[in-house]
C-alpha cells in the first residue's frame, strides 16, 4: 500500500506539470488515461477479496474476525475504485472515447458487488433479528453489551445500505443490471427508516419510564441504572443509523423531514436542520400541540391546584399576621421583663415558621415530595456552614446579644469601636447613629467579642466635675459656693448626695471634685449649667481660676560692679 501512494503522488506531480500552462509536456504529450491503471488495480482487489473469502470459510476461532475484518477493508477499497472507473467511463462518453470492453468490465464488476452487498446485507440483518429476540430474556448486566453489538452491526448494515444507493445509481450510467432488489430498494430503504424512528420514539419512552421509577422510594436503583445506560447506548445507535438513512433517503428523493425532526428533537444537534423550514416549523408545531394537549389534559387540575395555592397563601398570610399579634400581646403581658430587641427577633421568627409551615403545604399540593427537599436542605446546610464561618459567628453572636441583652433600641452604648444610639440590631450586625448622625453598620461579633459600654442603661448618672482655686484663696469659702450651686439647681437630685470635697493640689491650682447626680437624660443639662455657674460665682465672689504657671529663680555667682 505505501508503493501504491508514492507511485500515486508521482503519478499526480507529472500530471499537474503536464497540463499547467505553458509546460512542455503539456505540448509535447496529452494527459495518461487513467483507466487501465484502475483496471488493473481493480483486479488485484478482486483477486485478494477471493482469496479472503477461501481463507474465512475454512478458518476456526479468531481467524475467521481477521479475515472478515480484511474482506470489509478490501470491499471498501473495491467500491472506492468503482466510483472512480464510473466517473472516469463517464467522462470517456462524454469525450467520445469510450471503449465499450472497458463499460462492460466495469458493468460486471458493478452488478458482482450489488450482488455482495445484498448476501452481505440479508446475513448481517438475520444476526440483528436474532439479537432483538435475544434481548427480553438478557439480564439487565448484560444489556448494555448487547446494545453496543447491535450499534455494531447496524452501522456495517448502513453502510452496506449507502454503498448499494450508490451502486444503484452508477448502474444508470454503465447501463448495469442489478436484479429484482432495486425494484424492492426504495420500499426497503423507507421501512428500515420508519422501524428505526419507532425505536427511537420506544427508547425515549421506556427511558423517561425508568427515570421516574428510579425516584420511587425502594427502586432497585442498580439494576434500573444498568437498563438506563443500555438505552442510552440504543439511543446513540439508533440515532447515528437514522442519520445515515436519512442521508441515502435524500440521495433517491425520499421524504427526510420528519426524521430529521426527530432526530432534532433527540439528539439537540441542530447543524443544518435549522436551515430547513419544514424541520424548525414541524419541530415548533409539535411542541405546540403536545402543550395544547396536556393543557387539554389538565386544565381542571391545574386550576384546583392554583387556587388551592391561593387560599392557603391567603390564610397563611392571615395566620402569620395573627401569630405576630398573638406573641407581641404575650410579650406585652409576661411578667418577665424582655427588650425591644428580644421582643422583634420573636415576632419575627414567629411569623417566618408560620410561612414557611404555609411554603411546605403549597409544595405537597403541588406534589413535590418534601422528604428529599429537607435531606437536601441537611446536606446544604452542614455545606454553608465551611463557607460562612463568619456569617455564622455574627449570627451566634446576634442571638447572644438578643437574650443576654446588654442594651436595647434607643441606648447609647460604646460598643465594637462605636459610640452613638442603638437604632436596629439583626442576627448578623448592630446598627448605631452616631452623636452627629453618621449611620454605622457594626459586625455582630465585633460588638459581642468587645467591652460593651451601655451609658444609659441605669436611670441616674453622677456627673463629675473638676475645679481648680488658687492657693491664695479661701478653701471652706469656695467649697460653700459649690455645694450652694448644687443645692439651688434643679436638675440635680437630693438622693443619692452631692459630692464636694479638695481633691489634690495640682502646680497651679488646688482642685475641688464636684459630683453631683441627674437623671440620666439630664447629664449633659447639668454639666454645663453647673460649669457656667461655676465661672460666674467664683468671679463675682473673688473666687480666682488660675492658670497654669512657673516661677523663675535666677541665682548669680560670683558677679562683678562694673559701674
Amino acid at each position: 500500500m505505501k508503493a501504491f501512494r508514492i507511485s500515486t503522488g508521482w503519478l499526480l506531480l507529472f500530471a499537474s506539470l503536464a497540463t499547467s500552462p505553458g509546460s512542455a509536456l503539456a505540448q509535447q504529450e496529452p494527459a495518461a488515461d487513467p483507466m487501465p491503471e484502475l483496471l488493473n488495480r481493480l483486479g488485484d482487489v478482486e483477486g485478494r477479496i477471493g482469496y479472503l473469502q477461501m481463507r474465512r470459510d475454512s478458518a476456526v476461532g479468531e481467524d475467521v474476525e481477521l479475515f472478515e475484518d480484511q474482506l470489509i477493508r478490501r470491499w471498501r477499497e473495491h467500491h472506492a475504485l468503482l466510483e472512480e472507473l464510473v466517473a472516469a467511463t463517464q467522462k470517456a462518453r462524454e469525450d467520445g472515447s469510450e471503449e465499450l470492453d472497458v463499460t462492460e468490465r466495469v458493468r460486471a464488476a458493478l452488478e458482482q458487488e450489488f450482488g455482495s452487498i445484498t448476501r452481505r446485507a440479508e446475513h448481517l440483518d438475520g444476526r440483528i433479528r436474532q439479537l432483538r429476540v435475544a434481548r427480553p430474556d438478557t439480564p439487565a448486566a448484560q444489556l448494555f453489551d448487547l446494545e453496543v453489538q447491535l450499534t455494531e452491526l447496524n452501522a456495517a448494515l448502513d453502510e452496506l445500505i449507502g454503498a448499494a444507493a450508490a451502486d444503484i445509481k452508477w448502474a444508470e450510467v454503465v447501463n448495469a443490471e442489478l436484479g429484482p432488489d432495486v425494484g424492492l430498494f426504495d420500499h426497503r430503504l423507507a421501512d428500515r427508516a420508519a422501524t428505526i424512528a419507532a425505536r427511537i420514539e420506544l427508547a425515549r419512552d421506556q427511558r423517561a419510564a425508568l427515570v421516574r421509577r428510579s425516584a420511587k422510594a425502594g427502586a432497585d436503583t442498580v439494576t434500573i441504572k444498568e437498563e438506563i445506560d443500555a438505552l442510552d447506548e440504543k439511543l446513540h445507535g439508533t440515532t447515528t443509523s437514522l442519520q445515515s438513512l436519512v442521508r441515502v433517503l435524500e440521495t433517491r428523493d425520499l421524504p427526510t423531514d420528519g426524521y430529521r425532526r426527530l432526530l432534532l428533537e433527540t439528539t439537540g444537534d441542530i447543524g443544518e436542520d435549522i436551515l430547513n423550514p419544514n424541520v424548525v416549523g414541524g419541530v415548533v408545531a409539535d411542541r405546540w400541540q403536545k402543550i395544547l394537549d396536556w393543557l387539554r389534559q389538565n386544565s381542571a387540575g391545574i386550576l384546583v391546584k392554583l387556587a388551592t395555592i391561593l387560599l392557603v397563601l391567603f390564610v397563611f398570610g392571615v395566620l402569620a399576621r395573627l401569630s405576630r399579634r398573638l406573641v407581641q400581646r404575650a410579650l406585652s403581658a409576661s411578667p418577665v421583663e424582655t427588650t425591644e430587641l428580644l421582643r422583634r427577633l420573636l415576632v419575627g421568627i414567629a411569623a417566618k415558621l408560620v410561612w414557611l409551615l404555609g411554603l411546605l403545604v403549597v409544595l405537597a399540593v403541588v406534589g413535590v415530595d418534601v422528604g428529599p427537599m429537607l435531606a437536601g436542605l441537611g446536606i446544604a446546610g452542614f455545606v454553608l456552614g465551611f463557607a460562612l464561618q463568619d456569617t455564622l459567628s455574627n449570627f451566634a453572636s446576634g442571638l447572644m446579644i438578643m437574650f443576654y441583652h446588654p442594651f436595647d433600641v434607643g441606648d447609647y452604648v460604646a460598643a465594637g469601636g462605636v459610640k452613638g444610639v442603638v437604632h436596629s440590631v439583626s442576627l448578623v450586625s448592630t446598627v448605631i447613629t452616631t452623636p452627629d448622625n453618621q449611620v454605622m453598620v457594626v459586625p455582630n461579633n465585633k460588638v459581642w467579642g468587645d467591652v460593651i459600654n451601655n451609658v444609659t442603661a441605669q436611670d441616674q448618672r453622677r456627673v463629675d466635675l473638676t475645679f481648680g482655686i488658687g492657693y491664695g484663696d479661701d478653701i471652706p469659702k469656695a467649697r460653700a459656693i459649690l455645694e450652694d450651686i448644687l443645692k439651688s439647681h434643679d436638675l440635680v437630685l437630693d438622693e443619692p448626695e452631692s459630692v464636694v470635697r479638695v481633691h489634690e493640689l495640682g502646680d497651679s491650682s488646688v482642685n475641688f471634685v464636684c459630683r453631683p447626680w441627674c437623671r440620666t437624660e439630664d447629664y449633659w443639662a447639668v454639666y454645663w449649667d453647673v460649669t457656667e455657674a461655676v465661672k460666674q460665682r467664683f468671679d463675682a465672689e473673688g473666687v480666682s481660676i488660675p492658670f497654669p504657671q512657673r516661677d523663675v529663680h535666677i541665682h548669680q555667682v560670683g558677679g562683678t560692679d562694673d559701674a
